[in-house]
């Protein structure tokens, strides 16, 4: 399932640009690409929290983020699919498969 359109959708909170510059800065020229693209997702992913206490869950295979799609803008979700983060099919969080590898 896939979420196509909200009432109110959300506005991204930054210009992708400048946020990928500033997770290169924060991690270091020689972070490796994978590494950036998950602090990223988190960022991206942050202010749709739903979790204060345990925003993440780990399953083996399988990294869950407890953030509401819903929270997030439509072009937020469409880059986060192509780094490896999918709404869940029940569109009550993030999952991911590349970063939850086991």
């Amino acid at each position: 399932m896939r979420i196509l359109s909200y009432e109110g959708e959300p506005e991204i909170s930054m210009d992708p640009e400048t946020r990928r510059s500033l997770v290169r800065q924060l991690l270091g020229p020689d972070a490796p690409p994978a590494w950036c693209e998950l602090v990223e997702a988190l960022a991206i992913l942050a202010p749709a929290h739903d979790n204060d206490i345990s925003p993440l869950h780990c399953t083996p295979g399988e990294l869950i983020v407890c953030a509401q799609p819903a929270g997030v803008p439509i072009t937020e979700i469409e880059w986060l699919e192509k780094i490896g983060f999918h709404v869940a099919h029940d569109e009550e969080d993030f999952r991911s498969t590349r970063f939850g590898s086991a």
